[in-house]
């Protein structure tokens, strides 16, 4: 049988071929954006592919004959690590849907609907909505939780007739009713104390959005009115997101996520999530859900980030004050002139929460007060404490129509009860709500 081992002379020369061609592949690596070679200004693919092809023809070359044998080792390790790889994904599967069958079944229902970010990719808690930003998403609804098509909570009992007594209440994730079932809203609440009050059939629907602030409020109730939808009465839940957007963004009169959400739309790669390729295979595994999983839980620790507030921007706490309250009473005309235009009255209520009233606080709210969660960094955070405190302050000094305008940072004063759910400060109980709801059929009833 003839023998077509190659000569000692022809493996020299593949040898250096070998290596010559693997360099030149890493230097059109490392200068493919001169060379127009790269698809981004970063670490492009092509790069990657440059140097990976370089790295192992070089190799290739300075083994020579034992290449083959170097060849059948790596492969076994590499095999090696793939099986263990896939077990330790199998077995994170296991674990999430143990400890976390919630955060499971909202990414498999993301998966079926074809969005395969996870939460932390997004921007908000909601989808996408013309002039408003966003609204919640149907993909949450559950056995306590439904959300219409539209992207609204349901108010159970709500008459569809068109001569009900029509009622429009807007606000955060408080008014939304972050923590409470259907049932246990406000506007639930408020749906079954007017139709005792008023002889006929009663609509309260539930527009609030959890993390809007007065400002998209606003632009809601003129979709609303566009639409047709002319209520009787029109109630605003506000003060805390629009203080906390000015927290984050340094500037009155924005809604949060400011900053992600314009890069989003002017195309940042922080804001877009343009990751390292080795990042974004990581994050669409069991093994990151898993981990997600146990930060939530505080098993694990969190990603220290460093979040940008007023007071690292070296914004001036009075005039920032000032603006939030300014720019609040500002939306209040507006929406007064609304009122006057459509005949329908409203009432414009700041919200209490755990740092700005005086109640007697359980062990476990103590907890919440003290803030610095994961969950809610600014709850910790004194910059924000400081001006939540005086926006409510400046708010309650300029009101000059008590018909109207109302502070509510008291109205758990009295109860000695549990009234906050967790560390926002401002998510309460289905009881609390019930508490608020009472004191705006006062306020209504002597209002008449």
């Amino acid at each position: 049988m003839k023998d077509t081992k190659l000569s000692d002379s022809t493996v020299k020369v593949l040898r250096k071929t070998a290596i010559v061609s693997g360099s030149v592949l890493i230097l059109l690596a490392l200068f493919s954006n001169l060379l127009g070679l790269s698809t981004s200004s970063g670490l492009s693919s092509n790069q990657i592919v440059f140097a990976a092809a370089g790295i192992i023809l070089i190799i290739t070359g300075l083994l020579g004959r034992r290449f083959p044998a170097f060849y059948e080792s790596t492969a076994k390790i590499l095999l090696s690590i793939v099986i263990a790889v896939v077990l330790l994904d199998l077995l994170s599967l296991v674990l999430v849907k143990l400890i976390d069958p919630e955060r499971f079944r909202i990414r498999a229902r993301k998966i079926e609907v074809g969005h395969l970010e996870e939460f932390e990719h997004m921007v908000v808690m909601g989808r996408y909505e013309p002039f408003v930003v966003w609204r919640s998403n149907p993909i949450i609804n559950c056995d306590s939780i439904t959300i219409n098509e539209d992207g609204f909570r349901s108010t159970p009992e709500a008459s569809r007739s068109p001569d009900a007594f029509s009622v429009l209440m807007l606000g955060g994730s408080a008014m939304w009713g972050v923590g409470v079932s259907d049932s246990f809203t406000i506007a639930a609440y408020m749906q079954r104390d007017l139709s005792e009050l008023i002889a006929g059939p009663v609509a309260v629907l539930n527009l609030a959005q959890s993390g809007h602030s007065s400002t998209q409020e606003v632009i809601e109730l003129m979709l609303q009115l566009r639409d047709g939808n002319i209520p009787d009465l029109v109630i605003f839940y506000d003060g805390f997101n629009d203080v906390w957007g000015a927290y984050e963004n340094g500037l009155a009169g924005v809604h949060h996520s400011l900053k992600p959400i314009a890069g989003r739309v002017e195309g940042t790669d922080e804001a877009l999530g343009i990751m390292p390729v080795w990042e974004i295979i990581l994050s669409k595994t069991n093994t990151w859900l898993l981990v997600t999983s146990l930060r939530s839980r505080g098993i694990l620790p969190q990603e220290i980030v460093e979040i940008p507030t007023y007071r690292t921007m070296g914004i001036d706490f009075d005039t920032l004050t000032s603006q939030i309250v300014s720019v609040y009473y500002g939306n209040c005309l507006v929406i007064e002139a609304l009122a006057d235009s459509y005949g329908f009255d409203c009432l414009f209520i700041w919200q209490p929460t755990i740092w700005t009233g005086d109640k007697a606080l359980t062990d476990r709210e103590h907890i919440f007060c003290e803030g610095g969660n994961p969950s809610f960094l600014a709850g910790g955070d004194p910059a924000f404490l400081e001006l939540l405190e005086a926006s409510y302050d400046l708010f309650e000094e300029s009101i000059t129509d008590s018909t109207r305008y109302f502070s509510f940072r008291t109205v758990f004063d009295e109860t000695d009860e549990g009234v906050y759910l967790d560390y926002s400060g401002a998510h309460v109980s289905a009881d609390a709500n019930k508490m608020i709801t009472e004191e705006l059929i006062r306020i209504i009833s002597e209002e008449d």
